[in-house]
Parts: C-alpha cells; sequence; structure tokens
C-alpha cells in the first residue's frame, strides 16, 4: 500500500515537472482500440471499444422525445455485412458487432434469457400473465462514452444515460425525469444472427446485444430523447467503455 503510493506521488511530481496536468496525462483506458479493433481489458473487466459520432437526423428520439427500439450506440457492420439500424446510431462503432460479443463474452459476461426478434415478439407487452422469461436477462453492464476535446486537450467520459432524458405521464401532464435503464447483457442480437448492429438498445429489445429491462419485451417503451447537444461535434473520435458485472456461474 505505502509503496503504491509513493510510486504514484513520483509519478505526479514527474508530470507536474513536465508542465503536465494529472488529470490530462493518461487517456481512460489502459490502452486504446486502433480502429477496427476492440480492446478486452480483463483486468479493469471492460471492453472499450473505437466509434464516430454521427447525426442521425429525423430518426426516432434524436432532440425530440418518441418511443425507439434501435440503440444509439451500435455497430456499422454486423453478421458479415452492413447493419441493417447503422444509420440510427449517434455513435458508429467500426467492429461487427459479433466481435463486441465475443469480447463481452471472453471477460466472463454470462447472458440469460435471450430470443430471436420473431420470438420476442411473441412474448411483447405487460399483462397479467407477463412471467420472469418474457424480460430479457443477463449480466449488468455500465456504458459510458470517452472522448478528447480538440480545445483543451481534457479527457471527457460520460456515463450513457447522461446524453438522454426520458418523459413520463403524471397524471395526464408530461414529466421530464433522468434516464434510469436497468442494462443487462443479453447477447440475442448476435446469438440470434439479428443483423441490425445494435449494441445497447433504449427499451428490452432483442435485436442487440444489451437492453434495458425495466419493462418486457418490446412494450411498454420508455418515451426517450437523445440531446445532440450534449455530445460532442460530428465526426469526432470516441471510445465506448463497457464495464460488466460477472455472475458467479451457478
Amino acid at each position: 500500500m505505502i509503496r503504491r503510493k509513493s510510486h504514484t506521488l513520483r509519478g505526479l511530481v514527474l508530470l507536474l515537472s513536465l508542465g503536465i496536468p494529472h488529470a490530462q496525462a493518461v487517456p481512460r483506458a489502459e490502452r486504446l482500440p486502433e480502429p477496427g479493433t476492440i480492446v478486452v481489458d480483463g483486468v479493469r473487466g471492460e471492453v472499450i471499444l473505437s466509434a464516430q459520432v454521427e447525426f442521425p437526423e429525423g430518426r426516432p428520439c434524436i432532440d425530440a422525445y418518441g418511443e425507439r427500439v434501435q440503440a444509439f450506440v451500435g455497430c456499422a457492420t454486423a453478421a458479415g455485412g452492413d447493419a441493417r439500424m447503422a444509420g440510427y446510431f449517434v455513435f458508429l462503432v467500426d467492429v461487427e458487432v459479433e466481435e463486441v460479443y465475443r469480447g463481452l463474452i471472453e471477460l466472463g459476461a454470462r447472458p440469460g434469457v435471450h430470443y430471436s426478434i420473431q420470438e420476442g415478439r411473441q412474448r411483447s407487452g405487460l399483462t397479467p400473465q407477463t412471467h420472469p422469461e418474457d424480460y430479457l436477462q443477463g449480466d449488468p453492464v455500465i456504458l459510458s462514452i470517452f472522448w478528447r476535446d480538440e480545445q483543451t486537450g481534457r479527457w471527457i467520459e460520460r456515463p450513457y444515460q447522461y446524453f438522454v432524458s426520458e418523459a413520463v405521464m403524471v397524471e395526464g401532464v408530461k414529466v421530464e425525469k433522468p434516464w434510469t435503464p436497468s442494462f443487462v447483457f443479453h447477447g440475442s442480437g448476435a446469438i440470434h444472427e439479428a443483423a441490425t448492429g445494435c449494441i445497447a438498445c433504449p427499451c428490452d429489445c432483442p435485436g442487440g446485444l444489451i437492453a434495458d429491462n425495466r419493462y418486457p419485451i418490446y412494450d411498454p417503451k420508455p418515451r426517450v430523447r437523445f440531446h445532440m447537444a450534449k455530445a460532442p461535434p460530428v465526426g469526432t473520435q470516441v471510445y465506448v467503455r463497457i464495464r460488466v458485472i460477472a455472475s458467479t456461474p451457478e
């Protein structure tokens, strides 16, 4: 413990002597992926993806409230071709979605309940007959986006939820609230070859890898809005961090 603190202090002194602020000196990951690759960091329990900021103007929930099944972060390619939903993503990742799935599995992430899109439609909606099996399930995950600010040189990291707000109806009045998803790794999009490219969907959709399973599959969908003003400028190189809370095999 004392030795680690000593190393940290010596490193800080060196950084200060070079005129480099400590908070800006090291990227917010052990190493960053080259374009077209991913980093699987078993020590930190995370996958790091390379992505670019896009503006999917006119798509659902972009700068307006609406319902959406497509993720805000997703891959350009899936199942050996162009991803079907690539034009919907704000954070466009430059590897196949199946590679992201394999990286999460390598970390020890375990899918639970998963379905094809067709099977999911048969389990849609919240009714008195809804069962736990009507929710996608798997190990919890935490997502964030980080990038280097071009003007200041500082590294900035924001949780996935930061960019989105949610609207709920209270006694007939629309009330805005923070987006509070419950993200789980179900892996359906890769397991069942959905080819959507979606990574983290804002509802309980089996088309991607990760879903918000506060509600059963597909319905009801939360009403959400992605605020483009909170995202870095279009074209910015960003990194997607997916942290896994891996379960212990039963």
